[in-house]
Parts: structure tokens; C-alpha cells; sequence
């Protein structure tokens, strides 16, 4: 083997490493690593951010953080944190309106925890949740995003920018239907498809987001805002007073025909705003 495959090789192996690290780290760790610890989430998906970043910076020592789209300016910053915060209020207000139109009412976590799980349920607990989704969504936007959305775009430079967005939301959404099928620590309950289509437009939307600005900062404002919301609260049938499991919640929020015209529209714009030059838009 000649010294520039083996080069290839070995970066090849090391990028392999950064996804197993994610998904050892990132996905039910409390009972992957067999533990009850009450912290144990953002601890685990924190020191996958860590070490996806070191194993990154190791490979690509010049061009890490262009590469795991994390290059952000102070104006990034700004955007990423104005995009989560403004985003966390319409993230509240649409799965509240969504839920109840599937006879459930949404309980946010950190308002209701003490009657719902019991009074003596410590607050760093429900805070340690909370956390867990700063590092975990930001790992998947690392290396589901950046890294493969922008590895393909190098890695196949005649392939047209649509083809590669549509095939990683694809990706994006078929994801989340094996994770509940076949993990053993989910119900394996199915998604419905118009659950996954709606997942496949919103993956749509956030690689545009990507390939345009070619940083992860707003696609990880969607992310993170819609998951601190829809994951770290309650869903409870009104009717006969059951807890919803998570696939049930992805189908009770992204099941149904609101949610299906929302994200299909959001995500036909971002198509039309990917298929525009920036010379073009000079010259009108």
C-alpha cells in the first residue's frame, strides 16, 4: 500500500472512530454503560463533543472546525444563541398546539417535574436533561451535518447540491425510524410515514442551512431549541392519563397534516434559497 492510501486509510479509520464515539456516547448511555446515575447524559454526550473535536483536530489539524462547521464568528455566536432563544418560545407553543390536536397535553419538565415524578426529585436532575441536549445535538450536528453533508459535497464535486441535501435528510429521517425499531432500550414502535416525512423535510431545511453558511450554527439553533422543548417535557393522553413513548411523541408532533405542510414548506423555500447564487441576487 502506497504512502498516500495509507494516508487516506488511516484518516478513514479515524473519521469511522468519531462516529462510533458519537454513537456509544451520544444515545442512551445511562443504559448502554448500565447505570442509574442521575447525571449521567451530559456528561457522556459532553465527552463525545470532546473527543469528536480532538479526533477531528488530530485528522484535519488544518481544518477541523471548517470541517465540523464549528469556524463561528462572533456574529455566529450571536445568531446561534438569538436563533435558540427565539426558537424555544415557537418550539413551546407549536408542540403544545400539536399535542393537543392528538387528544394530549404537553408538560413542560422543568415547571411540573415534582408533581409528575414525585416531590422529593432533585432539581439537578432535571437539570442534568436539560443539559444533556446542548452537547448531544451538537455532536449530531457535527458529524451528521457538517461532516457528511460537506464530505460528500468534496468527496463528489459533479453531484448536485440537491441530490446531496435530499439524500442526507433521507438519511436524517430513516435514522430516527431504525433507532425506535430496533434499539433495545426503545418500545419499537414504528413511525408513521407521514412522521418521517416531515423529519425529511426538516432534514432538508437544516443541510441547506449548512451549505449555504457552511457552518452548523443555525441548523443547531433548530435542533437544539425544538429538542430542549419536545424531548424534556411530558405527553399524557387526556383521556386515559398514559405517558406517550418517544416514538409516540415523534408521531403525535410530526404525525399529522399541520406539521406535514409546515416543514414541506419550510423545506420547499430552503430548496429555492440553495438554487440561488448570491451574483444573482446582486444583480436584481
Amino acid at each position: 500500500m502506497g504512502n498516500s492510501r495509507w494516508k487516506e486509510f488511516k484518516r478513514a479509520e479515524l473519521l469511522l472512530l468519531a462516529f462510533i464515539v458519537c454513537i456509544s456516547f451520544n444515545y442512551n448511555p445511562q443504559a448502554f454503560f448500565h447505570t442509574d446515575y442521575q447525571h449521567w447524559g451530559w456528561h457522556f454526550s459532553l465527552l463525545a463533543s470532546v473527543l469528536i473535536i480532538l479526533i477531528m483536530r488530530y485528522r484535519d489539524p488544518g481544518s477541523w472546525k471548517q470541517k465540523l462547521g464549528i469556524g463561528f464568528t462572533g456574529k455566529d455566536m450571536l445568531g446561534l444563541v438569538v436563533t435558540t432563544v427565539c426558537l424555544l418560545g415557537i418550539s413551546y407553543f407549536l408542540v403544545g398546539y400539536l399535542a393537543k390536536l392528538s387528544n394530549f397535553s404537553f408538560i413542560p419538565r422543568i415547571f411540573n417535574y415534582k408533581r409528575i415524578i414525585g416531590p422529593d426529585y432533585p432539581f439537578h436532575a432535571v437539570a442534568g436533561t436539560y443539559i444533556y441536549y446542548i452537547p448531544e445535538t451538537l455532536n449530531e450536528e457535527m458529524l451528521i451535518g457538517a461532516v457528511l453533508l460537506m464530505g460528500l459535497e468534496r468527496r463528489f464535486k459533479k453531484l448536485n447540491r440537491n441530490i446531496i441535501a435530499i439524500s442526507v435528510a433521507l438519511i436524517f429521517s430513516l435514522m430516527h425510524q431504525a433507532l425506535y425499531k430496533y434499539s433495545p432500550y426503545q418500545p419499537g414502535i414504528l413511525l408513521t410515514v407521514s412522521t418521517i416525512l416531515a423529519l425529511f423535510f426538516v432534514g432538508i431545511l437544516r443541510n441547506v442551512l449548512i451549505l449555504k453558511t457552511r457552518k452548523i450554527a443555525y441548523s443547531w439553533a433548530i435542533h437544539l431549541s425544538f429538542n430542549l422543548v419536545f424531548f424534556a417535557g411530558f405527553f399524557v393522553n387526556r383521556s386515559t392519563g398514559e405517558f406517550a413513548s418517544e416514538p409516540e411523541r415523534f408521531n403525535i408532533v410530526f404525525g399529522n397534516i399541520p406539521m406535514l405542510l409546515l416543514t414541506g414548506f419550510l423545506a420547499l423555500l430552503s430548496v429555492v434559497w440553495l438554487n440561488v447564487n448570491t451574483g444573482d441576487l446582486k444583480s436584481i
